[in-house]
């Protein structure tokens, strides 16, 4: 009897372990697509379509003629593939080939990526004979190695990995270019935010694609997939208008092919055109070349957001943060906390936040009607203001816009949308006096970028950086380091050539832990001379942005804070 019971509680357990694993890792996908031998396959479920570019003078058009392969490497010993299906066309036909390394795992992780396999070199003898042996000398021929990397899934075991992932790319791009120089590479992400972080550079990208609402997206819930498919294809081109290569549009089993005809690359040809000198210009392929000085006693910043008082009185203290929104400009309640500022002979972080109370029944086309000038009142007003004074002030504005949430009305929109909107607010008084710095100010969360407003109105780019990863988590122990988010998010900014504010960051927990994650913060601004501001939230934050959970308490003590001052300035 109780060996029954043993065995069924056994039983139980490899099922539990098994539909986990079914979940995590797509067991059954990776069972099916594992052989012991490397195969190739007719790609229908992904035709290329289209093909677009951000080059002025450039040709947008819709492809007639561009067979799809896919290249599954599960054998890194020998290739072993038959090539009659490629012999038989033309080679006046181009080809597309996707290669996919599955490797040999059943269920691939961090100790055996396939990832990490290719940076090793251990794919190396089939890619050569892949280039040499299958392809030759044929021309017309694109690779696209591993795609759709950038979306946060498990469909690929190459997902996920980031830097890891650009070290592969490059890797096998750089043998490809000895093998089989005549291959053009194809950088192929799916079009999802957050793209760029895996951009593995131009020198070895000859063009990109992307996928419209690609398969691998289907279990990401973060964001909306209930977009048209024109403005799916907008949305996906438009995140990679930093990269000056032809990008391709292939297509999934969740689109009608035909919905991508003339008359829709036509329309999208005039947005870009109509916004050439704006937000598509050329500027945008010009890589970031400013070298920060490392000056361990260069003047940095040293801010908070202290609406309470506890700390902005200190002597180190050398700008304070302000929050406004329209009643408070038009109540004189701005007024009244700006000349408290100036008073202590401080500079001043100005975040503008196009809203009235109540936030939840505020104006969900702000954005819209800023640039249609219907706020102009309440911005004459707030200009008026901070140009009052000589000190420095920094003028953020609409921040944090790029969070798919609706916290703000600002949020959730329109890229362009966004961007006419900020160039119309920074441009408001043009030229503006010397003391006055426009800041860019997402969160620096995934897809940034999408809300670059252009080199000449913006600064300072601006970011924030909490220990707690998601709200979800209140345990003050499962924060991340500054060092973490830091080196993340400035990442994202690397298409940027603009030196780094951070105008909010804070931790919560134990005195103790506060003191440590702040000597690790010290030690991260002090060692990356890019950054020229902090500004420390001292305060809980906004109840209602955290819904039934407990706001965190962001608030340190004084010896805290001058702990993390001496840190600052040690050398």
């Amino acid at each position: 009897m109780k060996k029954g019971i043993i065995y069924v509680l056994v039983f139980c357990g490899v099922i539990l372990i098994l539909l986990y694993g079914i979940k995590r890792y797509h067991v059954v996908h990776y069972l099916l697509a594992q052989t012991k031998s490397n195969t190739l396959e007719a790609n229908q479920s992904t035709p290329v379509l289209a093909v677009f570019s951000f080059r002025p003078g450039a040709t947008n058009q819709i492809i007639k003629s561009f067979h799809h392969f896919t290249v599954k490497l599960a054998n890194v010993d020998h290739l072993k593939l038959d090539r009659t299906m490629i012999s038989q066309i033309d080679d006046s036909i181009p080809l597309m080939i996707s290669v996919e390394t599955w490797g040999k795992y059943i269920a691939p992780t961090r100790i055996n990526s396939p990832i990490k396999d290719v940076v090793k070199g251990r794919y190396d003898q089939v890619i050569k004979e892949l280039c040499t042996q299958f392809i030759g000398t044929r021309p017309n021929v694109y690779f696209r190695f591993n795609p759709e990397m950038e979306v946060p899934g498990n469909s690929f075991p190459w997902q996920r990995y980031g830097p890891g992932y650009i070290d592969a790319f490059r890797h096998f791009a750089g043998l490809c270019s000895i093998y089989a120089p005549q291959v053009k590479q194809i950088w192929g992400p799916a079009g999802y935010p957050g793209e760029l972080e895996y951009y593995p550079g131009d020198t070895l990208v000859d063009a990109a694609s992307i996928t419209l609402k690609s398969n691998s997206e289907i279990p990401i819930l973060k964001y909306p997939k209930d977009y048209t498919v024109a403005y799916d294809l907008f949305r996906r081109l438009h995140r990679l208008r930093f990269i000056d290569k032809p990008i391709f549009v292939l297509g999934s089993n969740q689109i009608i092919n035909d919905s991508i005809n003339n008359q829709l690359v036509s329309v999208i040809s005039q947005k870009i055109e109509q916004e050439r000198n704006m937000i598509y210009s050329a500027d945008n392929f010009i890589r970031p070349v400013t070298k920060f000085e490392t000056n361990l006693k260069r003047k940095i910043e040293i801010g908070l957001y202290d609406p309470q008082s506890l700390l902005n009185e200190e002597k180190p203290v050398t700008v304070e943060h302000l929050f406004t929104h329209f009643d408070d400009i038009l109540d004189g309640t701005f007024q009244s906390n700006f000349n408290k500022v100036i008073e202590r002979d401080h500079d001043v972080i100005v975040t503008f936040e196009p809203f009235s109370e109540p936030i939840e029944e505020s104006d969900r086309q702000v954005l819209q009607h800023v640039t249609e000038g219907k706020y102009d009142q309440e911005i004459m007003q707030l200009y008026t203001i901070i140009q009052s004074t000589n000190r420095k002030v920094y003028l953020r504005y609409a921040h944090e816009m790029e969070i798919p949430v609706t916290r703000y009305p600002w949020q959730s929109q329109d890229p362009v949308t966004y961007i006419k909107s900020f160039r119309y607010f920074m441009n408001f008084k043009n030229p503006l006096p010397p003391n006055i710095k426009r800041i860019w100010g997402p969160a620096g969360d995934r897809g940034s970028l999408e809300w670059w407003p252009g080199n000449d109105v913006v600064d300072y780019v601006s970011v924030a950086i909490y220990g707690l990863p998601d709200k979800n988590i209140t345990d003050p122990n499962r924060q991340e380091s500054f060092s973490t988010i830091f080196n993340r998010k400035y990442w994202r900014m690397r298409f940027i050539d603009k030196p780094i504010f951070i105008t909010e960051f804070g931790v919560k927990g134990p005195e103790e832990y506060k003191t440590n994650w702040l000597e690790g913060a010290a030690k991260v601004i002090r060692e990356n001379p890019q950054i020229v501001g902090v500004n420390y939230f001292n305060m809980s934050d906004t109840p209602k942005a955290w819904g039934d959970i407990e706001p965190p308490d962001w608030s340190i003590s004084k010896k805290s804070f001058y702990h993390f001052l001496e840190i600052l300035k040690d050398e």
